[in-house]
This record gives structure tokens, C-alpha cells and sequence, in this order.
């Protein structure tokens, strides 16, 4: 794909099953994107509704803000029920009817090993829908949780040193999820992006497992 050579409007499609997912897993990418020049849309297929201080209304109101701190309009909201995020027919196709209308030049979607069942129901109805594109990427697994039998395999480490306070502004957005998930969540995911950071010599990073790239 060239990341940090493209300076054109060349769009970009981030899924995630939820608000906050894109942020954790690749949120510094996101906004290196855009301050590249690409045009990311983010796409987000449910808004939960745990507690009444986590309302879907709530929800949709953090991950706008946050697309904003990252530099993107706002996210397109399925707004499926928990019900409907299943790999079948019906989501395939319409996950390839989003797909057809952005035409993206990449597409990024969550670790396929993840535990939680709307994560890895909606990444194979996106690997689905995407067969006959090139450069899918797979970003990192949830903080808190996502403690699997699989193991992440990084391939594809993206420098985010210089947008790593734009992940970091971003996911403040999330107020319902700072109560969740207790107050060294930001944190942790920090740490992580310094591990991946010191496995690639740089002092933050973002890890993804390649599903196809097309190079030469």
C-alpha cells in the first residue's frame, strides 16, 4: 500500500464492530492516514447499550467526536442489532455494498482470533465481501480482554510516534468506556504501542496481521 508515501485523496475503509474499537487498534494509523492525505471513512456496525451511563445515543456522540480528534467525518453507524452482527448472507452483502461505495484503496477490519463473537463475526463478513480486493489489514485486539487461544501475529508495523497524543485525545473521547474499563485502560493501550514501537525501532507503533497486500 506505500504508507507514508501516498499524498493523494485515496480512500481508506476502517471497520469496527463498535465505538472505541478503531481508536484501540489503530488510531494513531487513522490519523496518520489523514494527515497523509487519505480519505479514511470509519464504519461502525453496533452501538452497545450496557448502563444508563452507556446509551447508544451516548456512544454515537464519542465516536463522532473522536473521528473528529483523528481527522475523519463522521463514522457511518449501522446501528445493527446485537442479533444481526452475524456472518451470514444478509451482513456479507451488506457490508459489500459499503465497500463498493468507498472503493477503498485499503481496508482495515479486527484480528479475527479476537474473543469477542461481534469482532470475528464481522471480520469475516468483511473478508468475505473484500475477496477480489487487495490490502486488508487486520488490526490488534481489544484492551480490556481478548485473551484468546490464537496468537496476534504483527506483519505490518506503522509508525505512529508523531500521532500517538491524537490516539490518546481520541480515546478521552470515550468517557462511558474510561468508567467500564477502569482508569489505566488509555494507559495500557500506550504501553502497547510502545512494545510494538521498540519491535520496529521507533518509539510508538501500530501492529496488523496482513489477510492480502499487493506489492510490485
Amino acid at each position: 500500500m506505500g504508507i507514508g508515501v501516498m499524498t493523494t485523496k485515496d480512500s481508506i475503509v476502517a471497520f469496527g464492530a463498535h465505538p472505541d474499537d478503531i481508536e484501540i487498534g489503530m488510531g494513531g494509523t487513522v490519523a496518520k492516514l489523514v494527515g497523509l492525505g487519505y480519505d479514511v471513512n470509519l464504519v461502525i456496525a453496533t452501538l452497545p447499550n450496557f448502563v444508563a451511563t452507556d446509551t447508544k445515543e451516548e456512544r454515537r456522540k464519542e465516536a463522532t467526536m473522536s473521528a473528529k480528534v483523528m481527522g475523519c467525518k463522521p463514522p457511518e453507524f449501522l446501528d445493527l442489532s446485537p442479533d444481526e452482527v452475524i456472518f451470514n448472507r444478509r451482513f456479507v452483502t451488506q457490508i459489500n455494498g459499503i465497500i463498493q461505495k468507498y472503493d477503498p484503496q485499503a481496508i482495515f477490519t479486527q484480528w479475527i482470533g479476537d474473543t469477542h463473537q461481534d469482532h470475528q463475526a464481522l471480520t469475516r463478513a468483511v473478508i468475505t465481501a473484500s475477496r477480489d480486493r487487495n490490502d486488508m489489514f487486520m488490526y490488534e485486539t481489544t484492551i480490556p480482554g481478548g485473551i484468546s487461544e490464537n496468537a496476534f501475529r504483527p506483519q505490518l508495523f506503522v509508525d505512529v510516534t508523531q500521532t500517538l497524543d491524537l490516539k490518546k485525545s481520541a480515546l478521552e473521547c470515550f468517557d462511558s468506556q474510561k468508567i467500564r474499563c477502569g482508569p489505566i485502560w488509555i494507559d495500557a493501550l500506550v504501553g502497547r504501542c510502545s512494545y510494538r514501537g521498540y519491535q520496529m525501532n521507533a518509539k510508538y507503533a501500530e501492529a496488523f496481521e496482513v489477510i492480502k497486500v499487493s506489492k510490485w
